[in-house]
């Protein structure tokens, strides 16, 4: 039997995934690369926005929600550069969770690291731990992985189903396209009682290679009240 854990603020119709976005109503909130311009950050910073109901699909391509909406207008200018398209250069999550910060007015973003050889803020197991954590609270959390050639890539992860020590993170990766039936289409595995803060031992299913989960991206208010419906 299948049994997994997903975030609340998600829903599947015959369109697209949607979420609950800022207006209260339902909204598209799967973003791949190539239906804007950009590098799978931002794309997955803007999903977590929406699934946290600080944004609306529509607020991401309509210039003109920027007038009634000054959090709007800051994502616009900043990461759209006025919708000409999301910013090309990527930016590493430090800085995307300071700018949301700034923007929001409160520390309601947070960054947690650990990379081997670098300063870390906390050990891999805790990163692992709290992972999970979150998506025990019903709230999506932005993932961070590099792979042996030291290419880095973004996701955001919506649920897990927990199997020995593997958690299975079912996750939205804008790399790829997403069907219309699918509310994940990646899984990244991780071992979240590992204490080897060396190990690349995480495994990106898409790929079949090891990885290593090395960041993630949470942001501390509730995304909404309602339930998972499937």
């Amino acid at each position: 039997m299948f049994t997994a854990k997903f975030i609340k603020n998600i829903f599947l119709d015959k369109e697209c995934l949607k979420a609950i976005g800022r207006s209260g109503k339902l909204t598209r909130v799967f973003a791949k690369q190539g239906d804007l311009d950009g590098s799978c950050t931002i794309y997955s910073l803007m999903m977590l926005l929406i699934f946290h109901k600080f944004l609306d699909w529509e607020d991401l391509i309509d210039g003109e929600r920027a007038k009634e909406n000054e959090f709007v207008d800051n994502i616009q200018s900043h990461f759209l550069y006025g919708l000409s398209g999301l910013c090309l250069g990527g930016d590493v999550m430090d800085d995307l969770s300071n700018d949301l910060n700034s923007f929001l007015g409160e520390k309601l973003s947070e960054v947690l690291t650990t990379v081997p050889m670098e300063y870390n803020s906390v050990s891999r197991r805790e990163l692992h731990l709290k992972i999970r954590a979150q998506l025990d609270a019903r709230k999506p959390v932005m993932l961070g992985f590099w792979g042996a050639t030291g290419r880095g890539h973004c996701v955001v992860a919506v649920g897990y189903k927990k199997e020995g020590n593997l958690l299975h993170l079912f996750c939205l990766d804008p790399g790829r396209p997403l069907s219309s039936v699918q509310v994940w289409n990646n899984v990244i595995d991780i071992d979240y009682l590992s204490c080897d803060d060396d190990a690349m031992s995480d495994i990106n299913y898409f790929t079949g290679k090891e990885v290593c989960v090395a960041r993630i991206l949470i942001i501390h208010n509730n995304p909404t009240e309602f339930d998972c419906p499937f």
